[in-house]
């Protein structure tokens, strides 16, 4: 049976621009089903369409493909004006299904789904278009597709471990986000100082024995914690000593140098050997010395030291960053199945990393207006969030708990802040 919709971003704004972004990037899985699909509706010989093959293997024997790309990485189906072929022919309905709901995401949370959004697509980063929830009946039909699509509803996946050994119940672990949420929108903080509250809490949460919590109390004692929390946290960034080298500085910049890349053949320009390349810009990135490795077309020329210089704090990019976390939060996208199956406080604590992350990438644009440099920023960091299969290696995920058990990521939040 069906559930319901909840929780649409109501602060988040969105509409296609056709700007082709996705269609180089997106890797969705395609089933038997829409791939025998879509074949039958081409003729063959079409001249409209390039010669096959459309769809390659996704694993050996898995029934599931991904869509075909050229080698200048648009997909098979995208025109020269950035259209795609197939629903210029057929229609929307007729794409894949991955295509359709891009950039939304649909998240199970019990007796519902929550709706998230990939900032990816630079229309969700800018904020363009309409509100969302006035696509409100789309997205109802879009996850009625889901549900068919995957052969289960939302009130057949079960809540996100809180760490091993406890769980909560779907209503209880939706209480805690609530709280989060709240954080994060207390605009009598900067939102710095609203994120490393958050991590505080996560850290209390981590130590708590939850077997004798549950309903409201949970509300009480987080919100107690909460209370707590503004005279523990210190104030200003400078309160806060700067990030230990070997603790922070180090695992920072080897997480970094994943966020910070972007597949080149995606845009047919800069073209980096593959392993060869990839091992030397880590290596560099490693070091945090010279010249950054241009791991991503979009990367100016510029070196470690100028990134690492006083940024300046600019109140106008608060509204943006607010935006991208109340709604990360409120979808449940950072942990679970959306965030390689991680524990509710290990996916708080890799959603927040990704502040310093694009803190440091909106300096590296330092030729760009600051509120276009951050929301590209936000684009390259969450193209990697929950999706990009190496931050889910054990060895990455190590490096995040490392830095989070060592206070490390509240230092990288302040220290990219000022």
């Amino acid at each position: 049976m069906s559930v319901p919709l909840r929780n649409l971003p109501v602060m988040q704004n969105w509409d296609c621009r056709t700007c082709g972004d996705c269609c180089r990037t997106l890797e969705g899985v395609i089933t038997d089903e829409e791939k025998r699909r879509i074949e039958a509706l081409i003729p063959p010989g079409d001249p409209d369409f390039a010669p096959g093959p459309w769809f390659v293997p996704r694993g050996r024997n898995s029934g599931k493909w991904t869509l075909t790309h050229r080698p200048s990485g648009g997909c098979v189906f995208l025109t020269d004006e950035n259209h795609c072929r197939i629903q210029e022919r057929f229609g929307a309905e007729a794409k894949p299904f991955v295509c359709r709901l891009f950039p939304f995401i649909l998240v199970p949370a019990g007796d519902h789904w929550r709706v998230g959004i990939r900032y990816s697509c630079p229309s969700a980063a800018a904020n363009f278009g309409r509100p969302v929830v006035d696509a409100e009946e789309d997205l109802v039909g879009l996850s009625r597709l889901l549900e068919a699509h995957t052969g289960r509803s939302a009130d057949s996946a079960p809540p996100p471990s809180l760490q091993e050994g406890q769980t909560l119940s779907w209503p209880d672990v939706c209480r805690v986000v609530q709280v989060l949420v709240e954080i994060v929108e207390d605009r009598r903080d900067p939102l710095e100082r609203r994120l490393r509250k958050c991590l505080a809490m996560v850290r209390i949460g981590g130590r708590t024995e939850w077997n004798n919590l549950g309903g409201h109390k949970v509300t009480k004692f987080l919100q107690a914690v909460r209370n707590a929390m503004d005279a523990e946290v210190p104030r200003e960034p400078a309160d806060l000593p700067p990030p230990d080298r070997l603790l922070g500085r180090i695992p920072f910049r080897t997480v970094l140098a994943i966020y910070a890349r972007k597949d080149p053949d995606a845009y047919g320009g800069l073209r980096i050997p593959k392993r060869l390349g990839r091992v030397v810009a880590g290596w560099r990135f490693l070091r945090g010395r010279g010249r950054v490795p241009r791991v991503n077309p979009f990367l100016p020329d510029v070196r470690f030291q100028e990134i690492e210089r006083e940024g300046g704090k600019l109140p106008e990019l608060e509204e943006t960053l607010e935006r991208y976390y109340a709604v990360k939060l409120n979808s449940l996208q950072f942990c679970g199945p959306p965030n390689f199956d991680m524990s509710l406080w290990d996916g708080l604590e890799s959603l927040f990393l990704t502040l310093p992350m694009i803190l440091w990438l909106r300096r590296a644009f330092r030729d760009q207006p600051p509120v276009e440099a951050l929301e590209r920023a936000i684009q390259i960091v969450d193209n990697h969030f929950g999706g990009d299969p190496m931050l889910g290696f054990p060895h990455v995920r190590y490096l995040v708990r490392l830095m989070a058990e060592r206070g490390e990521i509240e230092k990288l939040v302040a220290w990219y802040s000022r």
